[in-house]
């Protein structure tokens, strides 16, 4: 099955490239994947692909545009979208009430061109939370006092900027499939992922999951940096996870761990 995605910003841009700034050419690679990712073959499995960088654009962008328009020295990399995140905001592990109440980022969400019934995109009205979301916002909210603090150095980025589902409105991820099932994606997808690494001029990406940590290593092999770049491990935040309750503290150890807390603190009263 090819599922085909349209956006009227690949043709419709008037801006002047003369007066373009970082995030300008971060949504242009964007852009790029997405146009690359017309052409792969889904697996399968896959009945409907939900892209929010497509028709949640309007707030997508509000969030490169005031979160990322600066390099940062450290990226947590993400998979793909959640149902009740990223597929309803637009912002990566974008959990409706984080987004809205912390970031400060709302508006407009349209359709995704095949909409399951039985998941539904109703943008900043969706009543359902995105546990992932809700737990790494909430925890760095804790870290940082403000959403800006944690943009100082920080930023958050997906992988996969698609949401697949089944029929029923199963949930699929890349990591659910054989290698060779969607060894194109990665051919699509770990060229542009490193561009954004060499564009913010990361120096610490923070992979949440495995799945992430496997796809930066294998980046960086193929697209060695001219400088240096630590890959570190976060578990990921999801009620999947065994044993992952008690995230936040496990979360906050590991950012310990690795010398990450210094970058984030609260601004004094």
């Amino acid at each position: 099955m090819e599922t085909q995605v349209v956006s009227s910003f690949f043709s419709n841009s008037t801006k002047d490239s003369s007066s373009q700034d970082i995030s300008d050419d971060f949504l242009n690679l964007i852009d790029e994947l997405n146009l690359s990712l017309n052409e792969f073959r889904m697996p399968k499995k896959v009945e409907a692909v939900y892209n929010p960088t497509i028709y949640a654009r309007h707030t997508f962008e509000k969030y490169v545009r005031e979160y990322c328009n600066t390099t940062k020295p450290i990226m947590y990399f993400g998979m793909n979208p959640g149902p009740f995140g990223m597929s309803q905001t637009g912002v990566p592990f974008g959990d409706v009430s984080s987004v809205r109440d912390w970031l400060g980022i709302s508006g407009p969400v349209q359709k995704p061109p095949i909409e399951i019934k039985s998941r539904p995109v109703k943008g900043f009205d969706c009543s359902r939370s995105e546990v992932s979301g809700r737990r790494f916002w909430g925890l760095m909210q804790t870290l940082c006092g403000t959403s800006k603090n944690f943009f100082k150095t920080s930023f958050v980025y997906n992988y996969l900027p698609q949401q697949w589902l089944t029929a029923t409105g199963c949930n699929l991820t890349p990591g659910d499939f054989k290698k060779t099932e969607v060894q194109e994606l990665y051919s699509i997808c770990d060229p542009v992922f490193y561009k954004v690494l060499e564009l913010y001029e990361v120096e610490k990406i923070v992979a949440i999951g495995k799945f992430c940590e496997t796809r930066a290593k294998e980046t960086l092999k193929r697209h060695p940096s001219s400088r240096s770049i630590e890959i570190l491990y976060l578990p990921h935040p999801s009620p999947r996870a065994v044993n992952n309750n008690k995230w936040p503290e496990t979360a906050t150890e590991c950012l310990k761990k690795h010398n990450l807390l210094q970058y984030y603190q609260q601004d004094p009263e």
